[in-house]
């Protein structure tokens, strides 16, 4: 019995050891402290699934659909293939055909994938908060969603046009952009010769052949995707979230498939620099010699979109609101964390880092114009100022739960107060 104790009070100190070990190692790793909720929300997240639900519910992964998630559209570019979360137009959420309801407010929502990571992370708190309001009293909402990673003006615009065209109707939409549109075309766009408003990658979706480099470098990235999901899967079958040893070797292995799929996009960009283009791949000649002019006519764009939604609002009975999203890379904007430091900022060269650092000023310029239009915009660039939390989740655009419930916040404010003002209910 001295022997079977011994050894049952070392498997419980080397089980206490092993579980407290990721508070030890995170730190050391990292540079910032290990988080159960935030690694065992990531995992589900990759499995397109939340913790409280069921297997056979899942949704939608709001930032990993990427190409091969994608199919070509005759007016809107792209959209997602209908099915696992998406319907039958492939957007999230409900069918855009909606018609108008006295009991029920519908609410359009546009953008690219920030937008999309708002609505899975943080429309239930908008909605819920826009209840407060006497304009929205004993009213119902349902949301649609023409957001989809990528996605930059005047796929927005012309994604309306198109189901308003096909007898939808929206009470309000809410555009949340402005990243995709001054960062796309000069990352992806730009280097490829593919002209500037064509949607994201064109030179990939529309070649009715790819080279075998492309092809090779297209099924490695979607089998490392693939990977990334059976991965989770796994964890999650065999309930290994419920140890803090677990989810910290979780974290360690999807890190490494997130950097693999890195090096996978940056081989594939060569790959299809090398590769033949022609006029259904890349649009109408450009040639950019000054890159400040550049970013200002990109951002002239997005203004201009925005103004025919507006006026497209006037005509169909919905009240428009445009929000420019936040992003770390634009100066002064958030005292960045530790951590967002370590996970969310590119210290070398980034095209994503130069194209805001340059090109939102003109953004910010433009919506100071949008706003002189009678336009209902914020500018919600400086947002964060002030916010010591951590809240960006990615060296790219995205934000953590806590930063989509404060831009939700920040989006219903603005809204409730628009509509209070005008002391009447919404039609």
């Amino acid at each position: 019995m001295k022997q079977v104790k011994y050894w049952l009070l070392i498997l419980i100190i080397t089980g206490v050891t092993i579980e407290l070990s990721p508070f030890i190692i995170s730190p050391v790793l990292y540079g910032h402290s290990f988080s159960r909720s935030k690694l065992k929300s990531e995992l589900f997240r990759r499995q397109k699934v939340k913790p409280e639900e069921k297997e056979e519910n899942k949704g939608v992964n709001q930032n990993n659909e990427y190409l091969g998630d994608h199919i070509l559209h005759p007016y809107l570019g792209f959209v997602s293939i209908p099915g696992n979360g998406y319907n039958r137009f492939g957007f999230p959420g409900p069918d855009p055909l909606t018609g108008k309801s006295h009991d029920t407010v519908n609410i359009c929502l546009m953008g690219g994938s920030v937008a999309l990571g708002l609505y899975h992370s943080s429309m239930n708190r908008l909605i819920a908060k826009l209840k407060k309001s006497k304009a929205f009293r004993k009213k119902e909402f349902k949301v649609i969603v023409f957001a989809l990673g990528g996605f930059k003006q005047p796929q927005q615009l012309l994604a309306l046009n198109y189901f308003l065209s096909l007898g939808a109707h929206y009470d309000i939409v809410i555009n949340l952009d402005g990243f995709n549109e001054i960062v796309l075309p000069y990352s992806d766009n730009l280097p490829f010769h593919v002209y500037p408003s064509y949607p994201r990658h064109w030179n990939i979706y529309s070649r009715k052949r790819l080279n075998t480099k492309v092809q090779l470098q297209l099924s490695k990235q979607l089998a490392l995707k693939d990977e990334e999901s059976k991965l989770a899967g796994l964890f999650i079958k065999n309930h290994f979230y419920y140890s803090n040893f677990g989810l910290f070797l979780w974290g360690i292995l999807n890190n490494n498939k997130k950097l693999a799929l890195v090096q996978t996009e940056e081989k594939l960009r060569q790959a299809i620099s090398h590769s033949e283009s022609d006029f259904q791949s890349t649009g109408p000649a450009e040639t950019v010699t000054d890159t400040t002019r550049f970013f200002a006519k990109q951002a002239e764009l997005w203004r201009r979109a925005s103004t025919l939604i507006n006026d497209i609002g006037k005509s169909e009975g919905f009240a428009y609101f445009h929000f420019l999203q936040p992003n770390q890379y634009y100066k002064n904007s958030k005292k960045l964390t530790k951590e967002e430091l370590q996970v969310a900022f590119e210290q070398g060269p980034f095209s994503y880092k130069t194209a805001v650092q340059k090109g939102y000023p003109f953004l910010v310029k433009n919506g100071k114009l949008l706003t002189g239009q009678g336009i209902n915009f914020d500018d919600l660039t400086l947002m964060f100022k002030n916010e010591t939390r951590t809240v960006y989740n990615d060296k790219c655009c995205h934000f953590n739960e806590l930063g989509y419930n404060l831009i939700a916040d920040k989006i219903s404010g603005y809204i409730v107060n628009y509509f209070d003002r005008k002391k009447q209910p919404l039609n």
